[in-house]
This record gives C-alpha cells, structure tokens and sequence, in this order.
C-alpha cells in the first residue's frame, strides 16, 4: 500500500443500494469482496472508493489491479478500525464527540440509501444503448469503457433525481424560518449576540456563533474568515445549507429508518471512519519530527522544485512547507509500517474471481 486517506471524508459512507449494470454484475453489489477478521467489504463499498457515487454501476473498464489496490486500501482501513476498538478509543470522550457530530449526516445517508435502494434501477438495455451513443459520438472508446461510463452516467441521473426529490420532500416537511432582517443588520457591520438564531428549521436553531464557527473553520488563520463574517452572502449559505441539512434529518427521522439495516449501515460506516481518524493520531503523531538536517537535505535533493522566475527560492522562504511535508511523509510511513503489523495477525480473504464484476 503506497498510501491511505483517512477521516470521514474518505470513507465516505457508502450508499450503494441499487442494481448494478451489466448481465454478469447483476446482484454483485451485494455479494462480499473481502472478509476481515469477520468483517465483510462488500462490492458496493469498492465501487464507491473507486469513484462510481453510489456504488451503483460495474466499473468494467477498471483495471483488476487498480480494483485491488483500492481494496488493500479499505482492508488497512478495517484493520485500523478494529484495532483502534481494541484499544479502546471506542470508549472516549473524542469518539463520543465526534459521532455525536455527525450524527445527522448518519440519518440522511440512512434516508438516501432507503430511496436508493426502492428507486435506482440500471437496467442493461439503458447501459448498452447509452454505450452505444457514446462510442458513436467517440470511436475511441472500447466497449467495456463505454458500458462503465453509461452504467455510471445513468445511476448518477437517477440518484440526483432521488436527492432531488428528498430536498424537496424535506422543505416542504420542515420548511425554515430564515431572519433575513438579522442577516441584513450582519452585512451592515452591526454586532450580534452569538446565540441570535438567523434560522429556525423543525425548532432547531441556526445561529450567528454557530455561523461564525463554520466560516472559521473553513477560512482558518487570524483574517482569513473576517471579510466572509461580515459578507451576508456567505452568511446565508451557510444559513441555507445548514437549514437544508436540518430539514434533511427531521424528514429523516419521520421515515420509519429506526432499528433498520440502512442506519445501522451509515452508523457503522461512521464510526469507522472516526475510529480510522482516532488511531491515525494516535500512531501517525507518536515520535513523528523533522530535523533542520532533514529540511535541509529534502531541499538539496528537490532544488529544481523551489525555482521561482529562474532563481531558486531561499530555504528561509519554505523551511516551513517542507516541515510539513516530511512530517505527513513520516505519518504515511508510520500507518503504512503499522498496518504492516496488523496484516500479520489478521485473517484476511480476498475473492479474487470478483474483482472483475466491481
């Protein structure tokens, strides 16, 4: 394994719930591509890894290798998962914290997987017909290339539709109350108390300080967020997307998703990933720091890489990148060696004769 992403961000939850393209895939979204000390890794959820939203479509025209390297990547990360359990980190403050965190985005991935499962529905003759189309249109492309594209084209129209149609669902379920005269009073300089709520959604409250922490977070750096706290603009996106995800998880909670598969699914997915995120802390951050020698040596060896208008950038100029690089390029090799270790006592099944039907 060369490298891993980790966090919520990349194992992002699968919503792989709808029938796959092709004659020969049919039904294998379902079927298991890996087992990891019990722990099953199903087609679905490498179809997702590799790109196909929704791990809907065959990706015929993936190569196997790739498929495989892909799915080394989601073994490391059960193996992450499990071991950050047997240590513990399941029983923290900083598991609690951050499952609780997400704990909306859980219900809605849950709601989207129940819809996707009733309605995404990629027939064969749709896949051959818009495959058709396309190597009309492209004469370069083989046939298994165009079946992937077709297959990924037509699940990801049907599953925009479901998304679509959910948003819809939610807002008319739970429409919100926006104080546009507080956003105004914002974007006019005027100070407001953090808890003044510029949004209210199925009683929930969307506040000025809770506004501010987003912008911060996604703007970090002493002024990097100043300019978007006093642009009502920004504000109201934020207002509306979070509004959006409050209107998602009250029509989420409505849809009978208590003590089913779907949520039982996202859940376990999420916990997994902040699992992931814990343990990677915990043994990427441990004994990790980059000498000036280092710094200075990376420099020496990458000299062509700091050339700026034909003149090489001072050292003074990116000692600070490059201490960061070295030090991510220390974690990487210390996950790498530790799943390294896992692998070792872990009992791990590949079925290799699927891999062709991902």
């Amino acid at each position: 394994m060369k490298r891993y992403r980790f966090g919520a961000a990349a194992l992002v939850v699968a919503v792989a719930t709808a029938f796959a393209a092709g004659c020969s895939t049919k039904g294998a979204k379902n079927e298991t591509v890996a087992t990891v000390n019990g722990d099953d890794v199903k087609v679905a959820e490498l179809r997702e890894f590799l790109g196909a939203r929704g791990g809907v479509a065959a990706l015929a025209a993936v190569p196997v290798e790739k498929k495989r390297e892909a799915l080394d990547r989601l073994v490391a990360g059960r193996l992450l998962a499990q071991d950050a359990r047997a240590m513990g980190l399941d029983n923290t403050d900083a598991f609690r914290d951050a499952l609780s965190g997400n704990e909306k985005g859980i219900w809605i991935n849950a709601l989207l997987r129940k819809e996707i499962d009733a309605r995404v529905k990629v027939k064969d003759a749709e896949v051959k017909e818009e495959a058709k189309k396309m190597r009309a249109a492209d004469n370069a492309l083989t046939a298994p290339e165009a079946e992937t594209r077709a297959g990924q084209a037509i699940a990801e129209r049907e599953i925009r539709k479901v998304e679509e149609d959910l948003i819809a669902a939610a807002k008319k379920g739970a429409p919100a109350s926006v104080d546009m005269d507080a956003i105004g009073k914002i974007g006019r300089g005027e100070t407001l108390p953090d808890n003044t709520a510029l949004a209210t959604v199925a009683g929930e409250k969307i506040t000025y300080g809770r506004v501010v922490k987003i912008l911060r977070t996604a703007a970090p750096g002493p002024h990097g967020a100043e300019g978007l706290l006093k642009n009502p603009v920004a504000i109201q996106r934020v207002v509306d997307r979070e509004a959006m995800g409050a209107a998602l998880h009250a029509y989420s909670k409505k849809q009978g998703l208590d003590g089913s598969d779907w949520l039982k699914s996202a859940r376990s997915e999420m916990e997994r990933a902040v699992l992931i995120n814990l343990l990677a802390d915990k043994v990427a951050a441990k004994g990790v720091s980059v000498t000036d020698k280092e710094i200075e040596a990376a420099y020496a060896e990458h000299g062509q890489m700091f050339v700026k208008d034909g003149k090489k950038i001072p050292l003074s100029q990116v000692k600070d990148q490059l201490r960061a690089f070295l030090e991510n390029a220390k974690r990487r090799k210390a996950l790498d060696e530790h799943v390294e270790t896992l692998k070792k006592k872990a009992k791990i099944t590949v079925n290799e004769g699927l891999l062709p039907k991902v």
